[in-house]
């Protein structure tokens, strides 16, 4: 049967009242099966013919391949702690698995009885929370070695240390939860070696504690949700974990020194893994992770285990895409978020053989600004910026009517959109106006010309600094080859002559997408480049407030001082309502959204509609992009 989701998300209802509508399937559901066949009929325990019986057909199911095209270039990094880009990031997320918790298809966090034996909430005289869980038996990698505590314990502990955050240089903006733990911030910068919320208290049970300023927490267990990594791929054999009264820690050996080498060689060769696939290779020159099916998962929350035993994950460059879907060079494209493409793979499947699914996306395409040099330091350039781009013709444009100009950090799928509808379309839109970008130029002091005369009104503007010096109005950006949103970008700001009468020069340098992550993640002043377009999505929890955390690495747009400071405090305040209270949580995201529009530390650019498409010999493919994408989706898919 096909499964087709049809998009309520009408044009004139989008660009009037920024409403995501749901989707809505055309024809029978098949029903979620545990079994692998993932047949509707139960009347047996065992099926070897591999088919899905209807009134009017049967299938005959293969399942040995599927080739997921990609439009985000992979880098191999695929471990995602150093510059793991999305794509990485999918295939990272199907060969890890074995959570403690895992989001549900409705977005609740549940606890996975796949892994889970028995788990003991305590609530502490000091108002913090303790979670103990004591781990199936029988659980295992791929390999075959055995899943224990102390895979779980390795993972928080390796994760948030000193060693690996700061002198490994890798990023801690998705360790882990550790921040929110007691004595995660002593463990993290050097003061302890020891981690004082984490215990490994024996061979199959551990304990993590939360501490109570970061309770409540609106995601609830989400909180709570703990991976396993194995710890002699990632360290020497020597290296070990010790449990004390004080918490868990490593050996002594555990040094930078001792472990570099291999982290190094393991982070790009991941091959014991928890999760429903397993890293087989990845080939630099096509871009291309090979995943095969683990045969020691246990399934997801549900169970579910793949059905199809091997998924190549590669790039594949925009405009080649819909010619290598009917090539047959992919099975499958995602996430298409470009309105010519769409319409062209609306027209393919109308051809017959092809098929498409449809969700709003969860995330937003947007500039993204350094607000610690540079021009870009001064919240007024980056006002002007957004007064001096229409983005309201670049979203229409851009996503040939499947997609709208977002005001702020949300996407079309998340439910404040829709409970907030008027406080949404109450907000700055920056609609496009140089004069305004004038305005807030002058008012914050861009004023001068080179010589520091009162500026004539023609060339660059500059603005005199504390210490004297002047500053050209001058940004350096960053941008991505064979990229039409660059290109939009070119044509609508850089070499628009408004902004060049504005007295404002942004100058372009083009380069790969992994060299875009390398510069983008450098939020040190030393960063030559204070600009850059991409897109992100947002995930479930909608937890924002590491990415503002004041002088944290994961403080990507680098937002400093007293501004920062008060963007963080509000992303915090979010995170603290009580789970359930979603009126509450919707006025905190509300006034997050308000001070992140006045203060734009990104330009929002549009959030879009989302296309896969896919050859028809590919069934069972429901995906929303956000609570269950396609690294989660593959599992239930079956290839005819």
């Amino acid at each position: 049967m096909k499964k087709k989701l049809v998009s309520l998300l009408l044009v004139g209802v989008l660009t009037a009242g920024l409403a995501a509508g749901c989707g809505t399937k055309e024809g029978e559901e098949n029903p979620n099966n545990n079994d692998n066949n993932n047949t509707e009929s139960s009347e047996s325990n065992e099926s070897n013919d591999n088919t899905e019986s209807n009134d009017d057909e049967q299938i005959t199911y293969s399942n040995k391949q599927i080739i997921i095209g990609d439009i985000t270039e992979t880098s191999g990094d695929i471990t995602p702690y150093w510059t793991n880009n999305a794509s990485d990031y999918s295939a990272f997320k199907m060969i890890t698995g074995l959570g403690t918790v895992e989001v549900d298809r409705d977005g609740k966090w549940v606890y996975n009885e796949q892994v889970v034996k028995d788990v003991q909430e305590t609530e502490n005289e000091d108002g913090s929370k303790t979670w103990t869980y004591t781990i199936n038996d029988g659980l295992k990698y791929s390999d075959g070695s055995a899943v224990t505590a102390k895979d779980y314990v390795f993972q928080l502990l390796f994760w948030y240390s000193n060693e690996v955050v700061t002198d490994l240089e890798a990023s801690e903006a998705t360790a882990s939860n550790c921040q929110y733990y007691v004595g995660g911030d002593a463990y993290l910068n050097g003061e302890s070696d020891t981690f004082e919320g984490v215990h490994l208290i024996d061979e199959m049970t551990f304990s993590v504690t939360v501490d109570a300023a970061n309770l409540p927490y609106y995601y609830g267990k989400a909180l709570v949700s703990v991976t396993p990594d194995p710890i002699h791929s990632w360290c020497p054999e020597d290296v070990d974990i010790v449990e004390t009264e004080d918490g868990a820690k490593f050996t002594d050996n555990f040094t930078a020194e001792h472990i570099g080498d291999t982290v190094e060689a393991y982070r790009y060769n991941p091959t014991v893994c928890s999760g429903p696939y397993m890293f087989t290779s990845y080939d630099a020159n096509a871009y291309a992770y090979t995943l095969t099916k683990n045969p020691n998962f246990p399934g997801n929350y549900e169970g579910q285990t793949a059905n199809i035993e091997t998924v190549i994950l590669k790039y594949v460059a925009e405009d080649t895409l819909l010619d290598q879907l009917k090539t047959g060079a992919v099975d499958m494209i995602t996430a298409i978020g470009t309105g010519d493409t769409i319409e062209a793979g609306l027209d393919l499947v109308a051809d017959g053989g092809f098929d498409y699914i449809t969700y709003p996306r969860a995330g937003y395409g947007m500039i993204s600004f350094k607000c610690n040099q540079g021009p870009t330091q001064f919240t007024a350039v980056r006002q002007a910026v957004m007064y001096l781009l229409d983005r309201n013709a670049f979203a229409q444009n851009f996503t040939a009517g499947h997609g709208v100009v977002v005001h702020g950090p949300y996407g079309l799928q998340q439910w404040m959109v829709n409970e907030h509808a008027e406080d949404i379309e109450a907000l700055n839109a920056y609609n496009y106006s140089p004069e305004n970008a004038v305005a807030v130029l002058e008012e914050d002091g861009w004023v001068l010309n080179e010589d520091g005369s009162d500026y004539s009104g023609e060339g660059i503007r500059y603005k005199k600094l504390d210490d004297g010096t002047l500053m050209p109005l001058i940004i350096e950006w960053f941008s991505t080859d064979n990229n039409s949103v660059s290109d939009m970008i070119v044509t609508t700001l850089q070499q628009n002559p408004d902004v060049a009468a504005a007295g404002m020069q942004i100058n372009q340098t083009v380069g790969s997408f992994n060299d875009l992550i390398q510069y983008y993640y450098d939020n040190t002043t030393e960063n030559p480049y204070q600009m850059f377009n991409l897109a992100t999505g947002f995930g479930n929890p909608y937890d924002v407030a590491y990415s503002f955390e004041p002088g944290s690495a994961s403080n990507i747009t680098a937002l400093v001082g007293d501004e920062g400071q008060e963007i963080y405090d509000l992303a915090v305040a979010m995170n603290r309502v009580e789970e359930g209270d979603d009126t509450a949580y919707g006025e905190a995201w509300m006034a997050f959204i308000q001070k992140w529009n006045e203060l734009v530390p990104e330009v929002p650019l549009y959030s879009n509609e989302f296309h896969d498409f896919f050859s028809s010999k590919i069934h069972d493919w429901d995906e929303d992009g956000y609570n269950n994408d396609y690294s989660s989706a593959v599992l239930y898919a079956n290839v005819e």
